[in-house]
């Protein structure tokens, strides 16, 4: 039976990389994707391909949907054309999503036809497509699905669920440990958990962290870089959940290093930074407080996310969450009417905001 294209809880992704290495060890498909926000795993995977397909002696073409010199037809020639020095081909597609998605301004019909050509008649090669984002009712999803060839990585989860709060236990945390251990790095889970307040959950940059530390000899809390909110929505439910101190922390490294936006690009203007994280926090609090002003369950998101809200409410009374959204919008109309807005204020309101560490448990 075919696995279901998408779940109301993803496998974690190291059980879904291993069902990838299991695929993988009796050769390599005609097609497959690998999909989901996790970007280190979806790299993980495209290594693997790679490595298999020159074992194989395949001839690799690379195509970006991403990158400006990204053509359609040269993509449609390497899907349909044969290998010139090679016996097949291994045609490697990122942005995948964008090149299937109609509407999308690099959309193909005949790039879609020809991958479905492919998967119903195999021949020599391999189609590897990598997507953030993929429709699990696309044709090609559909059919790749149907084959077990398609694979979904969603983020690893870093926070821990209220029935089950130690910080230690958590995905991110767990992983930190597993690949210390590949680089010869002997963590405490209590290591792990610092390495990943002080990284965020970007699992490239806790690699590179991890890497630092091996190879500098240097006591970890030594060699870790801090860069704790790697992104405005992290940091906006650190501010949200009252959680000063990871908040001031966070504030200060993306206002001074900038952050890398869902598009994958560097942005280091304080004015970006102001422009994201004003309406991530207004609308983390209004949530919370139309959450807490209905009585009941929180309806929208995931199973996982819906946990999150419900134990987030919990944290402040009605009247709270109602002015800590004033608060906010405060802040958001300063930014918008000309007065600048920056870090100062951000962090004063952290402290407005904070909650003792018994009152989050």
């Amino acid at each position: 039976m075919a696995r279901k294209a998408s779940s109301a809880k993803d496998p974690a992704p190291d059980l879904e990389f291993r069902r990838l290495t299991e695929r993988l060890a009796s050769g390599l498909p005609p097609a497959l994707v690998v999909r989901g926000e996790e970007g280190w795993y979806r790299h993980q995977a495209g290594l693997r391909v790679a490595e298999l397909a020159a074992e194989s002696g395949l001839e690799v073409c690379r195509h970006d949907t991403a990158d400006p010199e990204f053509r359609a037809p040269a993509l449609l020639d390497d899907l349909a054309g044969g290998a010139l020095f090679s016996g097949g081909r291994l045609v490697l597609v990122r942005g995948a999503g964008e090149l299937l998605r109609k509407g999308s301004r690099h959309y193909s019909e005949g790039a879609m036809k020809a991958i479905l050509a492919r998967i119903e008649r195999p021949g020599e090669g391999c189609i590897l497509l990598d997507a953030p984002s993929m429709r699990a009712d696309g044709k090609v999803a559909k059919a790749l699905n149907a084959q077990e060839l398609l694979f979904s990585f969603r983020k690893l989860w870093d926070t821990p669920p209220p029935w089950r709060p130690d910080p230690r236990n958590v995905e991110l945390v767990q992983w930190i440990l597993g690949r210390a251990r590949e680089r010869g790095l002997q963590l405490k889970p209590e290591q792990a958990v610092y390495v990943a307040a002080a990284t965020g959950n970007d699992l490239a940059a806790l690699d590179g962290q991890l890497e630092r530390a091996a190879q500098s000899g240097e006591k970890l809390e030594a060699a870790v870089v801090w860069d704790p909110g790697a992104s405005p929505w992290a940091l906006a439910e650190k501010l949200v959940d009252g959680q000063a101190a990871r908040a001031v922390m966070g504030l200060e490294s993306l206002f001074r290093g900038g952050f890398v936006g869902k598009d994958g690009r560097r942005e280091s203007s304080p004015e970006a930074l102001v422009a994201m994280l004003g309406p991530a926090v207004s609308g983390k609090a209004r949530e919370a407080l139309a959450v807490a002003r209905s009585g009941g369950p929180p309806r929208s998101g995931s199973p996982r996310q819906r946990e999150a809200v419900a134990a987030r409410v919990q944290l402040r009374s009605e009247d709270a969450w109602a002015r800590l959204v004033a608060d906010a919008a405060g802040l958001e109309r300063r930014a918008r009417s000309g007065p600048a807005v920056g870090v100062n204020d951000w962090t004063a309101f952290a402290l407005r905001w904070r909650l003792e560490p018994a009152r989050r448990r």
